[in-house]
């Protein structure tokens, strides 16, 4: 599968302070326990006093929970988002790690092709208008752009003849994956196939005309 990957959410660095024990245990529970519940994806780091004499920058992008806050920035630049771990209430703390459960600016909505079943019929790429889809040189089908993809339709899985396309995210058994045994099309779902295909073979047409 190939195509950009989607733009990372922020995430929460929380210094441990393993070797003087400044930040509340409290404050570290109620930071990890909230940043679970909103999935927002937190790196525990055992001495970012440590982290400052090494090459790596685990604050570039963060919600940094330390104490000192002005020696964070000093450390790791005045730019730096920094909570004081012995002042910050737990009201602010959460209001402040929910801040960084924004929704990224792609759904992760997108078909995987069970290589096991897959046929390589083309009827996918026939079927599919946003071009998810792509012939390659030895004649398999893969997924080629999957942010392409519209989120919540599972069209072309449902009228794939070897039940081969799942999309992890749809609610529906025989579409995720979470059968062991292939599900064919309903005749309603293969006549919404011939339908597109015909629907396409006219714009094609027009399109032709209009040149």
């Amino acid at each position: 599968m190939t195509g950009e990957p989607p733009k990372q959410y922020r995430k929460l660095v929380i210094c441990a302070c393993r070797l003087y024990h400044k930040i509340p245990s409290a404050v570290l529970d109620e930071a990890v326990k909230t940043a679970a519940s909103e999935g927002v994806p937190c790196e525990i780091v055992p001495d970012l006093c440590l982290e400052a004499v090494s090459d790596r920058n685990p604050c570039d992008a963060a919600l940094v929970l330390a104490c000192q806050t002005r020696a964070v920035r000093a450390m790791f630049g005045a730019e730096t988002d920094c909570l004081d771990a012995q002042k910050v209430s737990p009201e602010a703390l959460r209001e402040a790690i929910r801040a960084l459960a924004v929704p990224p600016d792609w759904v992760p909505w997108f078909p995987v092709i069970d290589e096991t079943r897959c046929v390589n019929c083309g009827k996918c790429a026939d079927f599919c208008m946003f071009g998810v889809y792509e012939k390659k040189n030895d004649g398999h089908f893969r997924v080629v752009h999957p942010a392409a993809c519209k989120t919540d339709c599972p069209a072309c899985a449902r009228i794939c003849p070897a039940n081969a396309i799942i999309f992890p995210k749809s609610r529906e058994d025989r579409l995720n994956g979470a059968l062991d045994e292939p599900v064919k099309p309903s005749p309603d779902d293969q006549t919404s196939f011939r339908e597109r295909l015909e629907y396409r073979k006219k714009v094609r047409l027009f399109r032709d005309k209009m040149r």
